[in-house]
């Protein structure tokens, strides 16, 4: 975890950074679509540097990994899908990369994974006694 951080780290921000450059990609902004796909390269090798470092994709870039895509740059929109961009450009590389999309907030699923975990301690220490 503290590799993603480190490598990471400062791509929260960028990214973040790129909401409003979406709306003058859209109205058809001719240097904000070269930003756009600039961030996108950029994110995917930030990406790749994780995935090679925890050896994710294997020695030949083809294990199957999950790869998931959160936060609201990442979605769809009108003219560009910057999560699929991204995702084309790691599988260029690791074409194991499997996408999720969460269907939830990332703060529902800690917390879901949370409460699965202590349901799961609470049944083994029930079934100790």
């Amino acid at each position: 975890m503290d590799i993603c951080r480190s490598i990471l780290g400062s791509y929260w921000a960028h990214i973040a950074a790129l909401v409003p450059v979406l709306s003058c990609a859209e109205a058809g902004d001719e240097v904000a679509n070269k930003i756009l796909q600039d961030s996108v390269e950029e994110l995917a090798l930030s990406v790749k540097a994780v995935v090679r470092r925890l050896g994710l994709g294997g020695k030949d870039g083809n294990t199957s990994f999950p790869l998931v895509m959160v936060g609201g740059v990442l979605q769809a929109n009108k003219t560009c899908d910057i999560g699929k961009e991204v995702i084309n450009c790691i599988s260029r590389d690791y074409p194991g990369a499997c996408p999720i999309r969460p269907k939830v907030e990332p703060a529902v699923g800690a917390a879901l994974l949370d409460w699965n975990f202590f349901a799961n301690e609470t049944y083994k220490e029930a079934n100790e006694r």
